[in-house]
């Protein structure tokens, strides 16, 4: 008797969550996706490799189709198939080789940021299997080195402007993160 009881409330219990997730949704993100900043992190480290900052950024993203990321052999097969090879056809940079933007930018004497020449972009890896297409958020952390000598120094205040693409080359929103200091 006790085994019909507890099997007739797991059974009610199991239908029970079954209606109950059948009434949930898939939340319905734009295809183009939307990144805000989380944090900035950054610590002092000195290893055999000399000493130098350790920089963590991480963003929060959304996207509607889940088509963030590239394959391995999207970038690093030598034909360099479009639309992610790293040469356009003019033989100018593509910038859709990386997907990860990532801009670092330095406070001037007159308390106002300025682009440094050169950026950190970079590639993250896919974040869903291709078979799969649904509305995706999660969080994306990139960490760097930053080695004190040109361009930066102690003291420096630095920022960095920061933006992510998905596979259908839609470009995110732009965002900056809190400024952090050289140690």
């Amino acid at each position: 008797m006790l085994t019909i009881r507890t099997l007739a409330l797991g059974a009610s219990l199991l239908l029970a969550g079954a209606t109950v997730s059948s009434c949930l949704t898939a939340p319905d993100y734009p295809d183009t996706p939307s990144i805000e900043f989380e944090k900035i992190t950054s610590q002092r480290v000195t290893d055999s490799s000399g000493t130098y900052d350790r920089v963590k950024i991480t963003v929060s993203y959304r996207d509607g189709d889940g088509d963030l990321g590239l394959n391995t052999g999207d970038n690093t097969d030598p034909d360099y198939q479009p639309p992610y090879q790293y040469l356009n056809p003019d033989n100018t940079l593509n910038k859709f080789y990386d997907n990860y933007f990532l801009q670092a930018q330095r406070r001037n004497t007159a308390g106002t940021f300025e682009d440094l020449s050169f950026n950190y972009n970079s590639r993250f890896p896919r974040l869903m299997p291709e078979d799969r297409n649904e509305p995706k958020r999660g969080d994306l952390s990139f960490d760097l080195n930053l080695i004190q000598g040109a361009p930066f120094f102690s003291g420096d205040v630095v920022r960095f402007r920061l933006s992510i693409a998905d596979r259908a080359l839609n470009e995110s929103n732009e965002v900056f993160t809190d400024p952090i200091t050289i140690q």
